[in-house]
């Protein structure tokens, strides 16, 4: 049976993935997050994407590992600005003050990387990588809220380690005008139809077969 590897630390992420019925092996990579200058928030999210993926498979040749990244951009005073994960109740306070009664645009990036042992390499950082890299938008259309309401939501669910500063499959949902998306997964960090269907196209790998296959 295959095993995926899933190149990430977020709980939500792993948890979207146990929710279809993918048991999948995490493995946490180390990788520099600093944007490039004047990258877009697209190229980010799927260059982070790629590197994570490409990083735990170059330790684990033969293993389909998946890579994941969102970033969040709104429009500021001089410019796009990304939101990144607040850390504390001040930044997420500042930063859902920022997004009232604006569009804020949040791309998900999926990579699958596959490195294959080459005998003629003897440094597996060499090795031949089978990879693909997509991603999807999202558009969340905020409401307008007191800063005493906001900040009675960010104490209230502490999304301090969810860019945007809100959860969206919790109480965050009351933030919004709509949004507008392919999949409600998305938003929370992983496009799993989207991820579907790259498994399927390059690796002939169904998830629902994988999900429902007996042990």
């Amino acid at each position: 049976m295959t095993t995926l590897v899933l190149a990430s630390s977020s709980k939500y992420r792993q948890q979207l993935l146990s929710n279809i019925g993918i048991q999948a092996e995490i493995s946490k990579p180390d990788i520099d997050e600093t944007p490039l200058p004047d990258e877009t928030p697209l190229a980010l999210c799927k260059r982070l994407a790629f590197e994570k993926a490409k990083k735990i498979a170059q330790q684990q040749p033969g293993r389909i590992v998946i890579g994941s990244d969102q970033v969040a951009s709104v429009e500021g005073p001089d410019g796009k600005i990304i939101l990144g994960k607040p850390g504390t109740v001040e930044n997420a306070v500042a930063q859902l003050k920022m997004c009232q009664g604006k569009s804020v645009y949040f791309y998900t990036a999926i990579s699958l990387c596959k490195a294959e042992d080459d005998e003629d390499l003897p440094d597996i950082l060499t090795s031949n990588l089978d990879t693909i890299t997509r991603a999807e938008e999202t558009c969340v259309y905020f409401r307008s809220h007191k800063e005493a309401q906001l900040r009675a939501y960010v104490e209230a669910e502490m999304p301090l380690d969810c860019a945007g500063s809100f959860k969206c499959e919790g109480m965050g949902a009351l933030l919004f005008e709509r949004i507008t998306s392919r999949d409600p997964n998305t938003l929370i960090g992983l496009p799993v139809m989207l991820l579907h269907n790259m498994l399927d196209k390059h690796f002939n790998i169904d998830l629902l077969d994988l999900a429902t296959a007996k042990a």
